[in-house]
């Protein structure tokens, strides 16, 4: 049976590997009824445990009733100015992410070999790029509304900050520049890697990351050669660097326009870079595994770095880029893997996808979870605990207003939750912020600036 684009999701466990982008299921709530939950192992020690997060609200309840202080660990001598507060963070009073507010069909994710092919721009369209299309979802329509094409094999996507123009790298060694509005390519180039000896081995290169800068004026793209390049708006090269002998598989320009930090596959070091100029400006080496990097929002080149330890265990820092410091590392659970990582603007709150490694093979769909953190100890949220319903969350996008939280699983889903409730209030539009400097700099010189 030939299916339409954004047809609806049948909820058949087995369905054919077809071109398909189906609308939102409309009775989620009784599939939630109708499966079977299978319970993990439980640990009583575990910050991520249910019954442990019960206990510890408890405890905190009686030492608020007897007018009691609650009893903290004596922090480090090392660790004194980061116990008040290791990022800042507002975080929230009550669950929020309980549900899903819709359930979409990505087909054909599963067999991409980078993740970041999902991305939500800031007038509400979402994007998938999928084989050499792209399909782009109206979240106010609730509606397919165009797609696009390039010439080759999309590995990663990325909307611009107003939300103008869409990026996408291929697999030979092309970035595209496309006009949100016509849904057409507007300029084109190419990874500046062939300027390199590795080009002229005659093994032409893909990109497989890429992200903006926060004024929109400039963007970088990383290669499976390992090079960064940077480029103007128009796709103009303006400075590139060998970063490593691997495949780039994240980088993520600062939010005051001063840094950019890239990682590479299966790779151990995290570096930093001056944007544009791509000089090297920090390096951090490490006995892990480094899965996704994010910088924090709100204060200039503080960056989260996930990671897994050789035993396969989630592990979170915290990196304050231009001391080189490391503020914090906190081990997650026993036997559980991390795939992404994300600071919520709107909150300063840390979002992880862990799965669990161990039940890979056992269940019929990874135990996996998403977890709100306000600090390394501390669980605020979480969907998923003790439960093999969810597969692997690959990457994850939040809305424009930072209330919904948008996931692609390995299980070719697109799930948006609800991650706080909306926001009714009017908000200023402009405001001064810390990054004021270094972006208005960026956004006068187009992004050609070396500082």
């Amino acid at each position: 049976m030939n299916r339409s684009t954004f047809g609806r999701k049948s909820l058949n466990g087995q369905r054919p590997r077809v071109d398909r982008f189906i609308a939102p299921r409309d009775h989620f709530p009784g599939l939630c009824r109708r499966m079977t939950w299978a319970v993990r192992e439980k640990t009583a020690d575990d910050v991520w445990y249910t019954k442990y997060l019960q206990q510890k609200r408890y405890a905190n309840y009686l030492d608020e009733a007897f007018g009691l202080e609650p009893m903290k660990p004596e922090p480090l001598k090392q660790d004194e100015e980061e116990a008040v507060q290791l990022w800042p963070c507002v975080p929230r009073k009550r669950s929020y992410l309980s549900s899903a507010d819709s359930i979409l069909d990505l087909p054909t994710y599963s067999y991409a070999a980078f993740p970041e092919l999902l991305d939500w721009s800031n007038d509400n369209i979402l994007v998938a790029a999928l084989g050499r299309n792209y399909h782009k979802w109206s979240w106010r329509t609730q509606s397919l509304i165009s797609q696009g094409f390039t010439e080759d094999h999309i590995h990663c996507c990325k909307f611009d900050p107003k939300g103008k123009l869409l990026i996408l790298g291929t697999d030979y060694k092309t970035v595209e520049v496309h006009d949100n509005a016509q849904s057409k390519c507007v300029a084109k180039n190419t990874c500046r890697c062939e300027e390199g000896t590795q080009y002229q081995q005659g093994h032409a290169c893909s990109i497989t990351a890429m992200d903006w800068s926060p004024t929109g004026n400039s963007f970088v793209i990383g290669c499976s050669h390992g090079t960064l390049s940077s480029f103007t708006r128009n796709a103009r090269a303006i400075s590139s660097c060998n970063a490593n002998r691997n495949a780039i598989l994240v980088a993520r320009v600062s939010p005051d326009a001063r840094y950019v930090t890239a990682a590479a596959v299966n790779d151990d070091d995290v570096l930093v870079f001056t944007w544009p100029g791509l000089q090297l400006f920090s390096s951090l080496k490490s006995d892990w595994t480094i899965k996704a990097l994010t910088w924090h929002p709100w204060r200039s080149a503080l960056l989260g770095i996930g990671a897994v330890t050789s035993s396969l265990n989630a592990r979170v820092a915290l990196w304050d880029a231009p001391t080189g410091k490391v503020r914090k590392r906190t081990l997650g659970r026993n036997h559980y893997s991390l795939d992404a990582m994300l600071f919520s603007k709107r909150t300063g709150e840390l979002v992880l996808s862990l799965w669990n490694t161990d039940r890979e093979t056992s269940a019929p769909k990874t135990c996996s979870q998403l977890v709100v953190m306000s600090d390394p100890d501390t669980v605020v949220d979480q969907w998923g605990e003790g439960r093999s319903g969810l597969d692997r969350v690959r990457t994850m996008v939040f809305s424009p207003d930072g209330t919904k939280l948008a996931t692609a699983t390995a299980d070719e889903d697109l799930i948006i939750w609800n991650f706080l409730p909306e926001d009714k209030r009017k908000r200023k539009k402009s405001c001064k912020k810390f990054s004021a400097i270094p972006v208005y700099l960026d956004k006068a010189t187009s992004g050609v600036s070396l500082r």
